[in-house]
């Protein structure tokens, strides 16, 4: 991609991060719990959202692949997804029951991951294999940018206006970049392929998974390393104010800390991956997670807040510049769109049920969130053996053809 369309296209990351932050991370936990929920309902929240999400995206991804205007398709998915989301966040701020929380969640959930679903395979058939790390990383460096910014001045409207005000504000957000960004991106290639029936493409994608080592060990590894990433994320709030022992101010200064972190690990994580390959950079960023996870969960609020910041947000940032990467590297040709969606069922599984698994544990008697972090380090070290056998495809090659010098 040139500059110009991998400008337009990491607006989206612009617009999504601040949902991420200000909705996932800060409000909804402590808005869980204060309609009555309990941790594991924390986890519980994201695990539901996310079947539904799951059983939505493939089909979402085999339509975009199957239509004869594949780039209407793609821009007409994205432009409804961010209104949709957007609206259903600033629904979030006017209800105050658990179950209305997980209808409007639910909504907002499916939306986005609809948005992305056309954006990252937008990625991988417009996007250069020698420099996939760059361009990711430069999407999870402005999705950061719009995360500080919009996370900013989220709390300066919840500080003026209220939460329902600020909910309502990144709801706007996210719809109007959000469809700024696919409008302006033009694509240039073209994959001339057979267009199946909506089925026979699903059935199509579930055969090149599973004739394909490459991408069946990927998305086995998304599972694994996508539940420290989830869990984080799910009870980011949760964590300061318990784990950490800081109070609400001090939670949002740790996240303003931890966004310029961010920004800097995706773009350093991105330009490590193009120069010694994906796959060993992918395993130093797990390698830093399992050492962040085993510290916090042995010596807890021991540990510095800033500390925990700096390398949960170098981390977080690295890990989806990488995951994002890699998927783009290896997927078919021409099967961009469905794969990703596919790649969400994968993903839901220890995304969601890692968050779920954690809560569990921090509930039941003598256990604490604390010593429940295990959970995730666990998930982090099982992903690791999956990562020799992720090889990356070359410039040109196709499905079942890979580039054997890029072997961890």
């Amino acid at each position: 991609m040139d500059r110009r369309t991998t400008l337009f296209w990491s607006i989206y990351d612009f617009a999504t991060t601040p949902v991420a932050f200000a909705v996932n991370a800060m409000y909804l936990p402590l808005m869980v719990l204060d309609s009555g929920g309990t941790m594991s309902t924390v986890g519980l929240l994201p695990m539901i959202t996310g079947a539904v999400a799951a059983t939505w995206t493939p089909v979402v991804g085999a339509l975009i692949d199957r239509s004869s205007e594949k780039a209407f398709a793609r821009k007409a998915t994205v432009v409804l997804s961010a209104i949709i989301g957007g609206a259903s966040i600033g629904v979030m701020g006017l209800l105050n029951s658990l179950t209305g929380l997980l209808l409007a969640f639910t909504v907002m959930t499916l939306a986005v991951q609809t948005g992305w679903t056309g954006m990252n395979s937008f990625l991988a058939q417009e996007g250069e294999a020698h420099l996939m790390g760059t361009a990711s990383a430069i999407g999870v460096v402005m999705g950061y940018a719009g995360g500080a910014l919009g996370a900013g001045l989220t709390v300066l409207v919840d500080h003026l206006l209220g939460r329902g005000a600020a909910l309502a504000f990144v709801g706007a957000f996210l719809a109007v970049f959000g469809s700024v960004s696919v409008l302006l991106v033009r694509e240039h290639k073209t994959v001339t392929l057979s267009t199946p029936g909506l089925w026979e493409a699903l059935r199509e994608s579930l055969t090149a998974i599973r004739n394909d080592r490459s991408l069946m060990a990927y998305l086995v590894g998304s599972v694994l390393w996508g539940d420290a990433v989830s869990t984080v994320i799910s009870f980011a709030s949760v964590l300061a104010v318990n784990v950490l022992n800081l109070s609400a101010g001090e939670t949002l200064t740790i996240v303003a800390t931890a966004l310029p972190c961010a920004l800097a690990g995706a773009f350093i994580h991105g330009r490590v991956g193009d120069r010694i390959g994906l796959v060993r950079a992918q395993a130093g960023n797990l390698t830093l997670w399992a050492a962040g996870f085993a510290a916090v969960a042995i010596v807890g609020a021991t540990v510095p807040a800033w500390l925990v910041a700096v390398v949960a947000g170098f981390a977080l940032g690295g890990n989806m510049a990488l995951t994002r990467a890699l998927y783009a590297r290896i997927v078919p040709r021409g099967m961009e769109a469905r794969l990703f969606g596919l790649a969400v069922v994968f993903a839901f599984f220890g995304g969601t049920v890692g968050p779920f698994i954690t809560g569990l544990v921090a509930d039941l008697p003598g256990m604490t969130l604390q010593t429940a972090l295990v959970v995730p380090l666990v998930f982090v070290l099982l992903s690791m053996p999956t990562l020799p056998f992720v090889r990356i495809r070359g410039p040109f090659e196709d499905a079942g053809v890979h580039s054997s010098g890029s072997i961890a």
